[in-house]
């Protein structure tokens, strides 16, 4: 049977949660990390999948969220969604305001943030290094290639047996369309990874 005790990313959580909770009382950490073990046995079957371990996990959220919601004192309240969420997401999308630099800057700032899940990050850092400067760049740089492939092409010319050579483009008129597909993907990939982690920050600050 699965349990917390035997499935492997249930059991690290509960150690992550028991060294979070080491700022709180005894009694307190033990009874908090016997309730959360309790939620995760009732919530893993015995044919759980991982992915329905991630999926429950996820749900609970970071144990040092859960940890600062069981604080008496509130001397370390639940984040919430606010500039260093949003700042991370423009930075790590445009990479502005220094280019490949930006985009670290955000990189840093997303796996700062508590309201998002180690996946989530993943997912965020996916967002290739540079944002919309570097792919403005590579779309220029396909575009100012495409149109200067050319090819000498001659032929005999009739009076006096002359090879006169005049240079044609090799490829076919404006920009090829696997190029126009990968540009669309990369201009419109990471606004969609933006959205999805700012609502998914939102939906962790509130619960």
């Amino acid at each position: 049977m699965t349990t917390t005790s035997t499935h492997p990313l249930a059991a690290d959580y509960l150690r992550r949660l028991e060294r979070a909770a080491g700022v709180l009382p005894r009694h307190q950490r033990d009874e908090l990390v016997a309730e959360i073990r309790d939620h995760l046995d009732a919530g893993i079957g015995p044919d759980a999948a991982e992915a329905d371990v991630r999926n429950l996990l996820d749900a609970l959220g970071p144990p040092e969220a859960i940890v600062a919601a069981a604080r008496p004192d509130g001397s370390h309240p639940l984040p919430e969604r606010g500039p260093r969420e949003v700042l991370a997401l423009i930075m790590l999308v445009t990479g502005l305001p220094m280019l490949v630099f930006g985009w670290l800057v955000g990189a840093a700032l997303l796996l700062w943030s508590p309201l998002w899940t180690i996946r989530q990050k993943v997912l965020g850092l996916l967002v290739f290094p540079g944002g919309y400067v570097i792919t403005l760049s590579a779309a220029l740089l396909m575009s100012s290639r495409s149109s200067s492939d050319t090819t000498e092409v001659c032929a005999e010319s009739v009076r006096g047996g002359v090879m006169d050579c005049v240079e044609v483009p090799s490829g076919s008129a404006g920009t090829p369309l696997w190029s126009i597909v990968l540009i669309a993907v990369l201009a419109i990939a990471p606004l969609v990874v933006a959205i999805h982690l700012y609502r998914a920050a939102g939906r962790r600050a509130a619960a």
